[in-house]
């Protein structure tokens, strides 16, 4: 409690976190996880049609982007709560200049990429609508609204971390609490990108699929062609493409699974098992996932790259190497972006005074490595939420609605819109009812 007697979001959830185990059902990172399965059950059970009916506004793609609205305005109201509660000269205190604009701007950057995607989706369900191609724009809205959802959950861990950073968590807790109260919050960030690479994970299978689709049907065409040596080609490559089909889904697979298991235990742990008085061991249970995930997500790049390198003369239009940078590219520039921050620290450690004086000097690179571990991390998040956007764009070019590719079907997997017993013909009337 504050001295007017005033309760915060955020400490809220740290007083009550300490007394009942639901609180953290608050949880930026628990809701999307929860709300990700259940719209996952959602879209097997109805898809876009239910009995029939077009769902307008309960179809699984505008319930997606409801909640991630709902979460996204939560962390901004609670993002901006908290600039207004702390002392300015407390918070900044130390960081460049650039920091403090970088970090207030970011929450505009959060609601331009949800409305880039939630625009370019929209172009995607008329089509849909309109009974063209829906299996490929289907699985193409998926992929698209993969920077709100990475998006949303960044806007979420930045402002966990900027409670920390303007000592706004620690007010009115005991001193011998703050260090448990900053583990809460930086599990709770980085559980938070941990659901968004769940999400992008998805959007690599969605991709897989998509693509292995495209192949069957592009080799199934030569099979039905006229001409005798592409008839010829095809049957060999319908068997090598099954080989491939199936080491592909391995990967991808295996990287999805990971996802699943690292967002969901952690989630359970910080979430069902009561306040983490040591988060020694759950740090080396996560540590364990994350190194799992690099290798499952390395592995499973690998094995869609070889798919699109291998049969890359068989699309025509899909550009497969832009769609596959624009799935990719936000967890590489994750991965790429701490792991050069953390090489270069680890390497500046390593160097006598003088030569880490002169590196603290260099402009930007310089006073990136000398930010605080928390600073670092609003910085991080700031980062990708401009990079959201950048990527959102990306996106309106990678997935147009309206390229011919889309409507390339193969005729064989049309079967659950044909009808199980054929139209009798009418019959003619005879020559006697006639006369």
């Amino acid at each position: 409690l504050t001295k007017s007697g005033s309760v915060t979001p955020y400490r809220y959830v740290c007083y009550v976190h300490e007394r009942f185990w639901f609180a953290p059902m608050l949880d930026a990172g628990l809701v999307l996880y929860l709300a990700l399965l259940a719209l996952f059950i959602w879209r097997w059970l109805s898809g876009w049609r239910l009995c029939g009916a077009w769902l307008e506004y309960a179809n699984y793609c505008a319930l997606l982007y409801f909640v991630l609205l709902v979460l996204l305005i939560a962390a901004v109201i609670e993002f901006i709560q908290t600039a207004f509660e702390a002392d300015p000269r407390k918070t900044w205190h130390g960081s460049p200049n650039w920091l403090k604009y970088l970090v207030l701007g970011a929450p505009g950057a959060a609601c331009i990429t949800i409305a880039i995607c939630g625009f370019q989706t929209s172009q995607h369900v008329a089509e849909i609508r309109s009974s063209r191609a829906t299996v490929m724009h289907d699985r193409a809205v998926q992929i698209i609204a993969l920077p709100a959802v990475y998006g949303v959950m960044a806007m979420s861990s930045m402002a966990r971390i900027f409670c920390i950073t303007s000592n706004v968590a620690f007010k009115g807790a005991e001193k011998s609490k703050h260090e448990q109260i900053e583990q809460l919050y930086i599990s709770k960030s980085e559980t938070c990108f941990w659901v968004g690479d769940l999400y992008e994970a998805w959007a690599l299978y969605q991709f897989g699929k998509m693509t292995l689709d495209l192949i069957r049907s592009s080799i199934r065409r030569m099979h039905r062609s006229q001409v005798r040596e592409d008839r010829e080609r095809a049957d060999p490559l319908l068997v090598a493409h099954s080989a491939v089909e199936a080491i592909a889904w391995l990967g991808v697979t295996l990287f999805l699974l990971v996802c699943i298991s690292q967002a969901g235990w952690s989630l359970y742990l910080l979430t069902f098992t009561g306040p983490i008085e040591d988060y020694t061991e759950y740090n080396n249970q996560i540590a364990q996932f994350g190194a799992a995930g690099v290798v499952a997500s390395c592995g499973a790049i690998y094995n869609v790259h070889v798919v699109e390198s291998t049969f890359h003369m068989y699309f025509e239009g899909y550009r497969p190497l832009l769609k596959f940078i624009t799935v990719k590219v936000i967890v590489s520039f994750a991965f790429f972006q701490k792991g050069v921050y953390f090489s270069l620290k680890a390497f500046q450690e390593t160097l006598p005074g003088t030569a880490q004086r002169i590196i603290g000097k260099v402009p930007l690179i310089g006073t990136i490595l000398g930010l605080s571990d928390n600073n670092f991390e609003l910085f991080y998040d700031a980062l990708i939420l401009y990079e959201c956007i950048l990527i959102a764009l990306l996106h309106i070019w990678g997935w147009n609605a309206y390229e011919d590719w889309y409507l390339e079907e193969d005729e064989e997997e049309e079967g659950e819109r044909k009808p199980l017993m054929p139209e009798k013909p009418a019959l003619l009337p005879n020559s006697s009812e006639t006369a």
